[in-house]
């Protein structure tokens, strides 16, 4: 078989995700007053509801994971361009070894109305998540959570994360 076929090009499975464009996302959780975020590649509306719910996938290895699985709860902030900069400069850094990744990265915490981790200030959007189903996959797991509640920032703008590069959203008029 030729390399291309009908003017696609093969690539490696591995890198099918970064071919496909996602929002850029933050998500928050806490428990017994430790509290910690993480970058979310991969976040998903499901449903518009009700009930209104999403989707998210955590590595089972970060602390963030750790505090989602013992709460039963997240925060998910919609990252606006004041958080690209922390996105990027957290890539590597874990809640394991960082006491307190918000203070380090100079990211604000606003208070929840219904979950116990905060969100996150400058932010597109933030939402109060309670986890209503989960599918544990080898190295990761699937949360399907219920949006309790949402909170959205106008004067901000969603971000775009593709090909492992984070672009502005909302320049352009809409094609269709």
């Amino acid at each position: 078989m030729s390399e291309e076929h009908f003017g696609f090009h093969p690539v490696e499975t591995s890198e099918a995700l970064e071919l496909m464009p996602t929002g850029l996302f933050l998500l928050t959780a806490a428990h017994e007053g430790q509290d910690n975020w993480q970058f979310v590649q991969r976040g998903l509306p499901i449903s518009s509801g009700p009930p209104t719910t999403v989707m998210v996938i955590l590595s089972h290895r970060n602390r963030t994971t750790d505090l989602v699985e013992a709460s039963g709860e997240f925060g998910l902030a919609v990252c606006g361009p004041r958080q690209a900069e922390m996105v990027i400069n957290s890539r590597g850094v874990t809640g394991h070894k960082v006491d307190d990744k918000f203070a380090q990265f100079g990211m604000e915490r606003l208070p929840a109305k219904h979950i116990g981790a905060p969100l996150i200030g400058d932010s597109f959007a933030n939402l109060e998540c309670r986890v209503v189903n989960r599918l544990v996959l080898d190295d990761r797991t699937i949360y399907v959570a219920e949006v309790l509640a949402m909170y959205h920032n106008p004067a901000s703008e969603p971000l775009i994360h593709y090909a492992k590069e984070i672009y502005r959203f909302l320049q352009d008029p809409a094609i269709g």
